[in-house]
């Protein structure tokens, strides 16, 4: 048998099992060791090793390849360039998709109107029917109804008044007898309360809060009360029409605390109108009778006033519109519009407020201005319709008779003008632009716009 000979196996410091060849490599590895270090020997001295190269060392060419391939920090930061650059091209698609929109609502036109029956909706003889926050409310002699523009009904009352009339605000109304004691509130869903005077009511306005401001008169002097929104009287002063005149208008706030009352005087063969305003709210509690502020005008009529949001108050009359700044205490006249034209009506919103004046361009038979809260005029809209009604709602207004119907943006745009196939007594604008609700004569309609 043959002899073997095993050779003894020793571990590098750097965990490698190496099999010595001969003494030389024993040598060169206790060298290293006393050193402190471990070279690597020579390939040539290895088991195995057909090269005379260095196995620790690189091959050439294998540095530069690293330094041309891309670390972990330069993909992170190639990668947020492209999302960078897709939210970028992102907003920009949405902003072009908004820019389309709303091009294509700003043109927008609508060229016939398809009026569809809804429901039988009977009209009381002689009643008026007006649109009501968006429902039909229909008022006569003998009672009031108000409907859905589905024709569902929401309350009835019945009563007996020789001269009905109405005051609306959001979804308030008040109903009242000219010249009776009696006041009917409700709102658009049921009947709210009653009130009875013992003094004939010249005026009413209700506020969106439900509260009511009345004018009673008798012959020699004037009650201005008001009520609370269950029907209780929260105030009353009196007025002289000998020393403050016959009150012509009076407008509550939308919150029910400020008042303003809208007076006719003759006095050394002059006309005089005064505007008064009260707060019935704490800040009004240490002024005489709640008035906070008075204005005088010579020569001037003011028919009309109203509280355009708790903050301001606008009042017109034949020959200017003015708006008050209510947002303190005592208001402060803000704006002062002088008119050159006769004034033929005033529509009115929330927001707007609509001077209508006979055209004397001749383009157009009217023409409407619409002013905003602050005063100042936002618009015009120059139509020839012989109108029966305009209501202002949103940016638009919508102008009708009982045969045609014309809608204009604030700034004059037309959007329709077209015709109905049948008599409308009232035109409800709803919240889409394209659909419409109508009463006709015994029923209530849809109008779709194409």
């Amino acid at each position: 048998m043959a002899k073997v000979e095993q050779f003894p196996v020793q571990s590098g410091e750097n965990g490698i099992t190496e099999n010595i060849k001969d003494q030389k490599t024993r040598e060169f590895f206790d060298a290293g060791r006393k050193q402190g270090n471990t070279p690597m020997p020579d390939d040539s001295l290895l088991m195995g090793s057909s090269t005379g190269q260095d196995s620790a060392r690189e091959p050439a060419g294998r540095g530069a390849e690293k330094d041309n391939n891309p670390t972990y920090k330069d993909q992170i930061k190639k990668h947020r360039e492209r999302i960078r650059i897709y939210r970028i091209f992102g907003a920009l698609i949405a902003v072009i998709a908004v820019l389309l929109t709303v091009l294509y609502f700003t043109t927008r036109r609508f060229n016939r109107a398809e009026i569809v029956k809804v429901r039988d909706f009977p009209a009381e003889e002689g009643a008026v029917c007006v649109n009501f926050d968006g429902h039909v409310l229909q008022y006569g002699p003998n009672g009031a109804t108000c409907a859905d523009t589905n024709g569902r009904a929401r309350w009835s009352i019945t009563y007996e008044m020789d001269q009905p009339i109405v005051s609306m605000s959001g979804d308030k109304a008040a109903i009242a007898d000219y010249g009776g004691t009696s006041i009917y509130v409700m709102s658009a869903k049921k009947q709210l309360y009653t009130v009875n005077t013992s003094i004939p009511i010249h005026k009413i306005s209700v506020s969106e809060c439900g509260e009511v401001a009345a004018i009673l008169n008798d012959s020699s002097k004037s009650w201005i009360r008001l009520y609370s929104n269950e029907g209780k009287e929260i105030a009353y002063f009196i007025r002289s029409m000998e020393e403050n005149g016959f009150p012509m208008d009076v407008a509550v706030s939308p919150d029910g605390e400020k008042v303003c009352v809208s007076s006719l005087l003759m006095k050394d063969d002059s006309v005089i109108s005064n505007l008064s305003f009260y707060n019935f709210g704490k800040a009004g509690k240490n002024y005489d009778q709640h008035m906070v502020g008075y204005f005088e005008y010579t020569n001037e009529v003011f028919p009309y006033v109203r509280f355009m949001g708790n903050k301001a108050c606008a009042a017109a009359s034949d020959s200017r519109l003015v708006v008050f700044d209510t947002s303190g205490t005592e208001p402060q006249n803000s704006f002062n519009n002088m008119l050159t034209e006769n004034l033929q009506g005033i529509f009115a919103s929330k927001d707007r407020i609509g001077l209508l004046f006979t055209d004397l361009t001749r383009e157009n038979l009217y023409h409407l201005d619409l002013f905003g809260r602050d005063g100042k005029k936002e618009g015009s809209v120059g139509f020839t319709m012989v109108y029966g009604d305009i209501q202002i709602k949103g940016n638009n207004v919508y102008i009708n008779n009982e045969r045609s119907m014309q809608i204009y943006t604030v700034n004059g745009r037309e959007i329709f003008n077209g015709g109905f196939d049948r008599a409308v007594k009232v035109l409800i604008p709803t919240s889409g632009l394209s659909s419409l609700a109508a009463v006709s004569e015994n029923e209530i309609d849809k109008i779709k716009l194409r």
